[in-house]
């Protein structure tokens, strides 16, 4: 099958500039509210007036699953090579860059420093572990850009461009009004999310894995990574039956992705 080239994607103008200037604003604010500890009284006033129904933030809260985020962006290609390559290099390094900072600079959780009970804590969020920065969040911004990129590039609607902006940001934000992360969290995660994608597209640029994902080992690693996410996905991350039932059907979507890939590089060859 013949593979477009992804390069048409990846090498269109991003002015970088304002893209680093955003990420470096991002982290500013992150680091202003832990320099004047806006953190406590900013969660305790969200969770004393939560704008949306708890099942909302369920909802947005599950699309920051990295997971979740993989899945929706192998979905958005139209064929394997087309831009997986930058896709896998930036969830790898957005991985890679959160577990180490957890890691070298472990933060405590909103649940482990405030009362629980003046937080409204939905699905039960993590309360002892890491917090800084935000992984959710992170992925977040990463799957908008990438998103951003391919709706530019196509020549979309500029109104879809903004609803996929809203999206991201809300998701990004499910992280407070669930209880999982303080503000300053989620600010973190959206800079390193704008500096782990692009960092990830010069890496790309450079040197690209898409010739390999359009060779037999590559799609078998993509039909792997499907299977991975359906089975990822067959776990219930929350209590309301809407998202239980809107996660299983993205675990069928991934799996129906595998078959797919099976079916066309693989059993219409031998047909």
């Amino acid at each position: 099958m013949k593979i477009q080239s992804p390069e048409n994607l990846l090498l269109t103008q991003n002015k970088p500039f304002f893209l680093w200037a955003g990420a470096c604003a991002f982290v500013s604010v992150s680091f202003l509210f832990l320099y004047l500890n806006l953190n406590p009284e900013w969660m305790l006033a969200i969770h004393a007036s939560p704008i949306m129904p708890p099942m909302f933030w369920s909802l947005m809260n599950l699309g920051g699953d990295a997971w979740v985020v993989l899945l929706i962006l192998l979905w958005v290609e139209k064929h394997p090579g087309e831009m997986t390559s930058w896709i896998l290099k930036t969830w790898i390094s957005g991985a890679l860059i959160v577990h180490a900072i957890k890691l070298a600079y472990p933060m405590a959780r909103p649940g482990s420093v405030l009362n629980i009970e003046s937080l409204s804590l939905i699905d039960h969020p993590p309360l002892v572990s890491s917090s800084m920065p935000s992984g959710h969040a992170l992925a977040a911004i990463c799957c908008c850009f990438i998103l951003g990129k391919v709706i530019s590039t196509q020549k979309l609607s500029q109104w879809l461009l903004a609803l996929t902006v809203c999206i991201g940001a809300l998701v990004a934000w499910a992280r407070v009004a669930v209880g999982a992360h303080w503000p300053s969290d989620v600010f973190a995660g959206a800079g390193l999310g704008l500096a782990v994608v692009m960092i990830a597209q010069s890496w790309e640029r450079h040197s690209s894995w898409n010739a390999w994902f359009q060779k037999k080992s590559g799609i078998v690693l993509l039909i792997t990574l499907h299977i991975l996410i359906a089975l990822h996905l067959t776990v219930p991350q929350s209590n309301f039956f809407w998202v239980q039932f809107f996660q299983l059907n993205l675990a069928c979507l991934s799996l129906w992705q595998a078959v797919f890939l099976i079916r066309n590089y693989f059993l219409a060859q031998t047909a």
